[in-house]
């Protein structure tokens, strides 16, 4: 089930990245490069080509939201079922937390340091 709507969000991608190519902007997109001025106005007529576009796009780009969330939705453990990470369980088992190291003492400094050095 989780493959079935993978797919078709990965063909929803492809379809709004050919929906956003095709749509002309400041350059004329790759409709106008493509020669789909002319064929394009006689179809949609002067300005319909990029309103049909935008609507496009705009679903796709809905569906592609949705998807998305679904596609998390649904291949999420919840937290009660999560897996802990290994490293987390080697740590607990180990005595947990951070090893236990003493303090220096005021005045002291550590033997592989010289003195003077950082103050």
């Amino acid at each position: 089930m989780v493959y079935v709507v993978v797919v078709i969000h990965l063909l929803v991608a492809i379809a709004l990245v050919i929906s956003i190519l095709l749509q002309s902007g400041r350059g004329g997109g790759l409709a106008g490069a493509l020669g789909g001025t002319t064929g394009t106005s006689s179809v949609f007529g002067g300005r319909g080509a990029g309103d049909v576009l935008m609507k496009i796009t705009t679903i796709l780009a809905i569906v592609f939201v949705v998807l998305t969330v679904a596609i998390n939705l649904v291949t999420t453990k919840p937290s009660a079922t999560r897996q802990e990470s290994v490293i987390t369980k080697e740590a607990q088992r180990a005595g947990g937390g951070m090893p236990s190291t003493p303090a220096p003492v005021e005045g002291e400094f550590p033997s592989d340091v010289p003195p003077g050095v950082g103050q």
